[in-house]
C-alpha cells in the first residue's frame, strides 16, 4: 500500500512532526486529531460549540489537502474534555451533517495537551464520493 502525506495546511503546526492528513491508496483520507485552533494556532474561544465548529473546519481542510470534505467522511472519532460537552458536539455535528451520517465514537479525554482546548476531532474520509445509503 502506497501513502502519500498532504500538504499542510497549518503553516503553525509544521514543528510538531506529523502529518495533518495522509492520502491511502489514493481512495481513503485519514486526518490527525483538529483542535478548535485559528490561523495562528491559538484556540479560537473558551466557547464549545465555537471550538466544536473550528475543529470541523479545520477536519474540512485537512481533507481537502486529499480530494475529501465533510461530506465524504465515513468515520470520525471526538474526544472531549467532558461529557457534559457531548449537547454541543451533537448540536454542531447536526448543523454540517445529514444522513446518511458517519460512524462515529466519542470519548472524554483524560486531558488535552493544549491549555483551553475541549475538542479534538479526527475523520477517515473518502476522496471525491459522498456518503450515501
Amino acid at each position: 500500500m502506497t501513502n502519500c502525506a498532504l500538504p499542510n495546511p497549518f503553516p503553525w503546526a509544521a514543528d510538531y512532526q506529523y502529518s495533518q492528513s495522509l492520502l491511502a491508496e489514493g481512495e481513503l483520507v485519514f486526518t490527525a486529531g483538529q483542535g478548535g485552533f485559528g490561523d495562528d494556532g491559538a484556540v479560537v474561544s473558551s466557547d464549545p460549540a465555537t471550538q466544536i465548529r473550528q475543529a470541523f473546519a479545520n477536519v474540512d481542510l485537512a481533507l481537502q489537502a486529499g480530494g475529501a470534505s465533510l461530506d465524504t467522511i465515513v468515520k470520525m472519532t471526538v474526544f472531549l474534555a467532558d461529557a457534559g460537552l457531548y449537547d454541543a458536539f451533537k448540536q454542531v455535528r447536526g448543523e454540517l451533517f445529514s444522513a446518511p451520517y458517519p460512524a462515529s465514537t466519542a470519548l472524554v479525554a483524560g486531558g488535552f495537551l493544549f491549555d483551553g482546548m475541549l475538542v479534538e476531532i479526527e475523520a477517515i474520509a473518502r476522496v471525491g464520493e459522498a456518503r450515501r445509503f
